[in-house]
């Protein structure tokens, strides 16, 4: 009996010490544009949950509605985006990754990065499902509110710097680009 117990308990310490692959990877903001289709800078105007089997049969997704304007392109547009997980409690469906609530609240001005889904149909997915970033005044004028380190923005930065950011990452993301992004007019 001791020895069942000790072997347990060395088994389970070993599976702890195992390696664990994380499931979101720390990018800088050049690393998010060259795996997404699309940022936006807009003001989300509608909200909805909707079940697909995809990753799992009944999972719950959040589409929002953002019309803004494409800091790639300079469309304006009315882009929806999907992330996966829901703040309804009647949903019970939410994810670590998934977009803080006070981030995806109806009227609030965001820059969302997506890229394109075929597991979902063709939707716009928001990268790693949380690449929604909230847009707040902040002494007179807009700031992103950062997300902490290892994301495109750790911390609150001015808008008008990161419209330059973006536009710079952009830039050097197109002149050593052999293929077209995706959405792109390149």
């Amino acid at each position: 009996m001791k020895c069942t117990r000790m072997f347990v308990a060395a088994a389970a310490a070993l599976l702890v010490a195992l390696p664990v692959g994380a499931a979101v990877k720390a990018m800088t903001l050049t690393e998010l544009m060259e795996v997404t289709d699309d940022a936006v800078l807009g003001r989300i105007v509608a909200k909805e949950t909707f079940r697909a089997d995809w990753p799992l049969e009944g999972a719950v997704y959040t589409r929002l509605l953002v019309e803004g304007t494409s800091l790639r392109t300079g469309r304006t547009q009315t882009h929806p985006v999907v992330f996966l997980g829901s703040h309804e409690p009647d949903d019970r469906f939410t994810m670590s990754e998934m977009p803080r609530l006070r981030d995806v609240r109806l009227g609030n001005e965001v820059i969302v990065f997506s890229q394109l889904s075929e597991r979902l149909g063709g939707q716009a997915e928001a990268h790693n499902h949380g690449n929604v970033y909230r847009v707040e005044q902040g002494f007179g004028e807009p700031v992103v509110m950062g997300k902490g380190d290892g994301l495109a923005f750790p911390v609150n930065t001015r808008l008008s710097e990161v419209r330059g950011l973006i536009t710079a990452a952009d830039a050097a993301i197109r002149a050593r680009a052999v293929d077209p992004l995706p959405g792109s007019d390149r």
